[in-house]
């Protein structure tokens, strides 16, 4: 398999791409496949990614999980940063071990997504979740 860009007159092999390119290689493969499985769960997506592929990522994401229910297990509030509220669902652990799950949009958030972006109030703990796990719906 090579990669053939514009800016170089040979194509580059497999073994001369950067790991984040070889990783969006593959989860664009994956969400673009016809034949998903019943359920897509993927672990830190955003990992090596440059963080303009983020945004291409979201967006692959959402077209996937109109085919097929899509996990995604994130710390990233980069990534976060391309999600909708309705789309992310918060993790709350307790002292005692406990797990509770919160939509982002059953939170009071209209005001305050009027001055911040989504990545924003997760980094300022306006949501909860600031040691948990985020999941893409």
């Amino acid at each position: 398999m090579t990669w053939r860009d514009r800016a170089f007159s040979r194509p580059l092999y497999t073994h001369q791409l950067s790991e984040g390119t070889l990783r969006f290689l593959w989860l664009a493969t994956l969400l673009q496949s016809p034949g998903l499985p019943a359920i897509c769960m993927i672990g830190e997506p955003e990992v090596s990614l440059h963080p303009e592929m983020l945004s291409l990522l979201a967006d692959l994401l959402r077209e996937a999980s109109q085919r097929a229910p899509v996990v995604v297990a994130t710390h990233s509030d980069r990534l976060v940063r391309f999600l909708k509220p309705e789309e992310l669902l918060i993790i709350d652990m307790a002292e005692d071990g406990a797990a509770s799950a919160t939509w982002a949009d059953s939170l009071d958030l209209d005001a305050w997504l009027d001055e911040y972006t989504l990545d924003q109030l997760w980094r300022m703990g306006k949501m909860g979740g600031v040691d948990a796990h985020r999941i893409h719906r």
